[in-house]
């Protein structure tokens, strides 16, 4: 049913001189969803979807107009819901309480039970519905075992988590027996949505039933715990209520278009999203658009779908029901049926009698590689289970075992070891044990007198590396004999068949610079694209400590080591003319005696790069290398920019600079800094966001020469 247009000309035109047209409040810094946006990103590269969602919402119109909104129904549908949370040991990894409260949220907000709900205006509240729709926890997994509804997975896809990401396929339950939510880290700026998203979902048509469900950043969960101390503190659980709005059938009230419909019939025309609007605003944006008998109360901007503060929101509407209703009622059915809610152990029987389930261990800790001596601190992270027991194991470490919640181990003698955790509960026991984990080194470099050259010819040196492989996929780093610079072997990264976001570690043997006057780190790399627009980085560290700790990266984006261009099947370099020299100063690192090279290749987004090779890492005396940016350690990013990029570089000296950007015609546009600086690394801020599209230099004068860098502003 859409809307009707009729308009009281006396009401309105009395309201409209006791209250004038309102200005539209400022938008935030974050966008509130990204439902719109996922969904066209996935319609373009599945066309097919375009038409599903078409014949739904033709379909949805259709039944919602054979049946007028309803106060009430019969009966109340139970949802199960399952959150997956993922997480790399950091406040994403939210507890079970603040989970349990959004749970309360959501049910409140859904049978008009909130407590905003008082403060609705009496014009509006008029037509605020119950949906008679409760959410629970599921008890029973999608194999019939025990579950408390929550399950944690360890992976760094919890950045930048998105669809193009492939975070959702790490944990998922049948999106036919569950509600699927993910809760993540952080979700990323979406297609031109404008700053961080707070959360998205998926209609019930219109996405891939692999992905259907709702993703969460993890401080707009509930209202406690990081809700309250979050980048976009405090938060009160309304951006799951509207996320699971969108997974019921309901668009934004606005309709996605300026002065759009949502086609329900008793939400008022909207001019646009409503940001920062609250109670006092209240009647805001009256008759701004198209003439409506529903906005005499001026727009609904406290309805769940609409993009006010969570704590401006109270309400659904009769219509809105009716949506939710028949989506329920079609598109959705299984979810709610009793063959279901018996499947999923959420029943009336089986929240009311819980069984006590058998844990998942699994831990955390702040560090994986440290010197002989040094100290490691473990979490246990266990899941599954609210009371249990705990049973530490550290091989090679001091205390050997413990049942403490956070143990600190301190390991002496260097060499690989073993870390297992036992967690145990009346249900029975699991164990979690990370073979080969902790990597302890000596006092002393593995290698000690330098230059240090490695060309990979000895597959045998491989074993004073380290690889680390996050997801365990077999895109990784690893040793070939496929190609090299002037031979067959060296380290490739296989990113043929990497995902998006995805991070992998090679880690250099340990070298004492004590023997390398101004030491420089010069190797070469060979890479291809495999379609798109790559936006993979190479990101390279130093660390003094074992690898305790690492300093700031020097960055290579994906423009900068593009050596070969596009290969549609997996790269193989075939000639020297395929590979590239970089070189980085290390000349803050000469005096130390333990230093190891960390490299980390991040995947970008789209179709990605193609497979990376690495060759000859040398550490010596400056090794000739002619560009001084290169001695520098000189890098720009992010580049491609859209507004503001990064010049690192680091100086062995104090010294006087300037930094300036021209355009393609040699044009100074901006003046970054002209003046003294220190020792070390310098890191300047070059704002390009008033700049047009295009391409540009930065220009760094330093010790009397020049040194240019290119970077494209989108």
């Amino acid at each position: 049913m859409m809307k009707h247009f009729t308009f009281k000309l006396l009401s309105g035109a009395l309201i409209l001189a006791a209250c004038p047209v309102s200005a539209q409040k400022a938008k935030p810094a974050f966008q509130p969803c990204g439902t719109q946006e996922i969904m066209e990103l996935d319609m373009q590269k599945h066309p097919e979807l375009r038409m599903q969602y078409n014949d739904f919402m033709k379909q949805l119109s259709q039944i919602t107009a054979a049946s007028a909104p309803s106060a009430a129904r019969a009966e109340k549908r139970i949802i199960p819901v399952v959150f997956h949370v993922i997480h790399q040991c950091g406040p994403e990894n939210i507890s079970k309480e603040q989970i349990l409260d959004q749970i309360r949220i959501l049910n409140d907000d859904f049978a008009k039970l909130n407590a905003t709900i008082n403060q609705t205006p009496e014009c509006h509240a008029a037509v605020a519905a119950d949906c008679n729709i409760e959410f629970r926890l599921a008890t029973k997994d999608d194999q019939g075992n025990c579950t408390d509804g929550i399950v944690r997975v360890a992976s760094p896809k919890t950045y930048e988590a998105n669809n193009e990401n492939g975070v959702k396929a790490i944990s998922r339950w049948n999106s036919d027996k569950y509600l699927n939510v993910w809760v993540v880290n952080s979700i990323g700026s979406i297609q031109d949505t404008g700053g961080e998203v707070l959360g998205y979902a998926q209609f019930p048509a219109g996405g891939l039933l692999s992905t259907d469900g709702v993703v969460l950043r993890y401080d707009c969960v509930g209202s406690i715990g990081a809700a309250q101390t979050g980048p976009f503190a405090p938060r009160f659980g309304r951006t799951m209520t509207h996320e699971v709005g969108h997974w019921l059938g309901l668009r934004h009230i606005w309709g996605d278009a300026d002065c759009g419909s949502d086609g329900v019939d008793d939400t008022p025309i909207a001019q646009e999203p409503n940001y920062g609007v609250c109670w006092s605003d209240f009647p805001y944006h009256l008759l701004t658009c198209t003439s409506d008998s529903l906005d005499e109360c001026g727009e609904m901007f406290m309805n769940y779908m609409d993009y006010s503060d969570d704590q401006c929101m109270s309400m659904f509407t009769l219509g809105q029901k009716s949506v939710m209703d028949a989506t329920l009622g079609s598109f959705r059915f299984n979810i709610s049926s009793e063959i279901n809610l018996a499947a999923t152990g959420t029943r009336d029987e089986d929240i009311a009698n819980p069984v006590v389930c058998v844990p998942f261990a699994d831990f955390c800790d702040n560090r994986r590689l440290v010197c002989a001596g040094s100290s490691v601190t473990f979490e246990d992270a266990s899941f599954n289970a609210a009371t249990y027991t705990r049973s530490w194991n550290f091989e090679g470490g001091t205390p050997a075992t413990s049942t403490a919640v956070s143990p600190s181990v301190t390991y002496d003698a260097a060499g690989l070891y073993d870390v297992s955790l036992t967690s145990a509960s009346t249900a029975g026991e699991n164990t979690k044990t990370k073979s080969d984990y902790i990597l302890v080194s000596p006092d002393a470099a593995q290698y000690g007198q330098g230059p240090f050259e490695e060309n990979f010819e000895n597959a045998g040196t491989m074993n004073d590396f380290v690889i680390f492989n996050t997801d365990g996929s077999n895109a990784k780093w690893e040793y070939t004999t496929q190609a090299g610079f002037g031979s067959s072997r060296s380290v490739r990264m296989r990113n043929f068949l990497n995902t998006a976001t995805e991070s992998d570690d090679l880690i250099t043997p340990s070298y004492n610079l004590t023997t390398v006057t101004s030491p420089s780190l010069l190797f070469r790399l060979a890479c291809a694209e495999r379609g798109g627009e790559p936006t993979d980085q190479l990101k390279i560290y130093f660390s003094s400590n074992c690898g305790q700790t690492w300093g700031s990266p020097r960055i290579l984006n994906f423009s900068d080591f593009n050596t070969a261009g596009l290969y549609t099947s997996e790269f193989v370099p075939t000639n020297a003319s395929q590979w590239k020299t970089f070189a980085f100063s290390m000349t803050s690192l000469a005096n130390q005696e333990n230093v190891r090279i960390r490299f980390e290749y991040v995947a970008g987004t789209g179709d990605g790069a193609n497979n990376l090779y690495l060759d000859d890492i040398n550490i010596g005396n400056a090794l000739g290398v002619n560009d001084l940016g290169y001695d520098l350690g000189l890098s720009v990013f992010p580049n491609p920019t859209n507004d503001q990029t990064n010049l690192v570089f680091e100086t062995a000296k104090p010294t006087s600079i300037a930094i300036h950007v021209f355009d393609i015609l040699g044009k100074e546009v901006t003046s970054v800094f002209n003046g003294n600086v220190g020792t070390g690394t310098q890191n300047f801020s070059v704002n390009m966001s008033q700049l047009s599209t295009g391409l540009y230099t930065i220009r760094l004068d330093i010790d009397g020469t020049s040194v240019y860098r290119k970077v494209i502003k989108k």
